[in-house]
């Protein structure tokens, strides 16, 4: 998945660990991965490695003076922040919510630290919503280690919309080991908590609307320049849903080219009691997969009753790191997910899933099926094949998916059946039925998917099976009302006639039956979005239950979708 990031020279081993901080006062868990012998200086006279770690935070209204802005703070209060701030323990922090340099400087002691601040003019003050007070500015800023390098800074006027209030984005380039990475710090605008922005009729929605191809923009450039990059801030906005609009338009490059982006908070819980849905996040592009681990822990504040939050929000952050002295790659076995447990050990998944398929079986037995073209759509993830040696291997080594790592899985052709499918499968071609498998495997692996299923001697061929992985146009095609989700599409196509199937290169019947219109009498899937125009956050699961088994089979997945 991801482009390169250049590191200096190729001669020591190094780790990229992130850690995610949010919510609970735990230790960082670092891992050893990549390839470079710089070092930092100081981090060599404290523990012998070199790491530069980058954090996010919104302070909520830091004013100076203290006393001053929607949320006055003590003495007392500033020396915690200092505390937790030492805790955190980055080299750059990406801050939101910060009136001035002044403000920022009673947390980041100028002997230590270089500021640097959007450069939005003030806007008019406003009354507060809960205090009643007087406010002061909401500015983007930066607070970096002195001794970092910082080859650009650039405020980008263009977030604001020129809207009084609205916050500007800030840019930074900055050279470090790891080479030079640049990092966009936002603070979108608040309100628009949905998961398509572009259908939502609220004021915040439509000047989000405005922000979001922005951010986008800036995303795709870098993608362009082949640039190792961060976003990171206070998105406000539930980006860690796959489903969410803004979500997939961030991970789809209009060029059609493969998205080097990664969510690295997309699994976190936010901090906040009232407010579990995360909105600050960090998002990495352009850097070497094999650097990517990140395990996803949580810092508390020292107390986390809402009334004594320091803020409210806490901090997130990612760990770079080299190991300097051995040069050797160390990996960290992890325990196993509670998910992945279940599903490849536990007796009730194979119970479950030849249930469903034994129900199936007898809802396609049942069926008056007089149609000439007649096919059954399924998934293959998780429905057909087996994929949890993967989820395994990302558990115990600490990473999470990206799309890199899954196309080396695929390509392995060694995923198993489902306890279950291969019974269905022959009970629908044995009563004359065709079987469309329709799957988000990458369009260019359907050779390595066709040889899988193949290789698990199920009966399919060129012309009682049609396979079409995942292309651009199928989430290009999206349009909210015929197109609700990236398989409506091909389903569609299916249909109509003009999917365009997997063909092997040593097929030599004809297709021509695919050209023909095809009805659908059953889907089958692990995810809610495998049925026809449904989404995860729209469907209406009652509903969709009474079309079980009839029309709909469901497969249990805990590990991964579109929740």
């Amino acid at each position: 998945m991801l482009s390169k990031l250049n590191l200096s020279k190729p001669f020591l081993c190094g780790l990229f660990s992130l850690s995610l901080l949010a919510c609970a006062n735990t230790d960082v868990v670092q891992r050893s991965d990549n390839v470079s012998d710089n070092t930092f200086e100081s981090a060599l006279e404290q523990d012998e490695q070199a790491k530069l770690r980058v954090a996010t935070w919104n302070i909520e209204h830091l004013a100076y003076p203290i006393d001053s802005g929607c949320k006055p703070r003590t003495q007392s209060e500033i020396d915690a922040m200092r505390s937790y701030l030492e805790r955190v323990d980055a080299d750059i922090y990406a801050l939101q919510e910060v009136a001035s340099k002044a403000a920022v400087h009673m947390l980041f002691p100028e002997q230590q630290w270089q500021v640097f601040m959007s450069e939005r003019e003030d806007s008019e003050p406003y009354i507060c919503r809960e205090s009643g007070r007087t406010s002061t500015q909401q500015k983007v800023a930066y607070a970096v280690r002195k001794g970092l390098k910082i080859n650009k800074l650039e405020s980008l006027p263009e977030f604001g919309l020129d809207m009084p209030g609205l916050r500007y984005g800030l840019e930074i380039n900055i050279n470090t080991d790891f080479g030079d990475i640049s990092l966009l710090n936002v603070h979108m605008k608040s309100g628009c908590f949905v998961d398509n922005y572009s259908r939502a009729e609220s004021d915040a929605c439509k000047v989000f609307a405005q922000q979001a191809p922005i951010l986008d923009k800036w995303i795709e450039e870098k993608e362009r320049e082949d640039q190792a990059y961060m976003v990171l801030g206070d998105f406000n906005h539930r980006l860690s849903a796959p489903y969410n609009h803004l979500t997939q338009q961030l991970f789809t490059n209009t060029d059609g080219s493969a998205s080097s982006l990664k969510n690295t908070t997309a699994d976190l819980i936010g901090c906040h009691p009232y407010y579990p849905a995360p909105i600050d996040l960090i998002f990495l592009g352009g850097m070497q997969d094999t650097i990517l681990h990140h395990k996803m822990l949580a810092h508390n504040f020292d107390d986390m009753r809402v009334e004594a939050m320091l803020s409210d929000h806490c901090a997130v952050s990612v760990d770079l790191v080299l190991d300097s002295i051995t040069g050797q790659e160390t990996v960290q076995e992890y325990a196993l997910s509670n998910a992945v447990k279940w599903q490849t050990s536990s007796k009730e998944y194979a119970f479950l899933t030849q249930a469903i398929y034994q129900q199936a079986i007898k809802a396609i037995n049942s069926k008056n099926l007089n149609t000439e073209n007649w096919v059954v759509v399924m998934d293959v993830d998780e429905t057909i094949l087996d994929n949890s040696p993967y989820q395994v291997n990302l558990d115990n080594t600490g990473r999470q998916y990206s799309p890199e790592t899954w196309a080396q899985w695929v390509k392995q052709e060694e995923a198993e059946l489902v306890p279950g499918v291969k019974g269905f499968i022959e009970t629908v071609l044995n009563k004359g039925g065709k079987l469309a498998f329709i799957t988000n495997r990458d369009k260019t692996l359907d050779a390595h998917t066709w040889q899988n299923l193949l290789s698990r001697n199920l009966p399919i061929t060129p012309k009682n099976t049609c396979l079409i992985g995942r292309s651009v146009q199928d989430t290009a095609a999206i349009d909210s009302v015929e197109i609700l989700n990236d398989k409506d599409l091909r389903r569609m196509q299916v249909q109509t006639g003009t999917a365009e199937c997997y063909r092997p290169a040593s097929a030599s019947a004809s297709m021509s039956q695919w050209d023909l219109p095809s009805q659908i009498v059953m889907e089958v899937g692990d995810n809610i979005e495998d049925f026809s125009k449904t989404t995860q956050e729209e469907a209406d699961a009652y509903s969709l239950s009474k079309q079980w088994p009839e029309r709909l089979i469901l497969l249990p997945n805990p590990m991964y979708g579109s929740w």
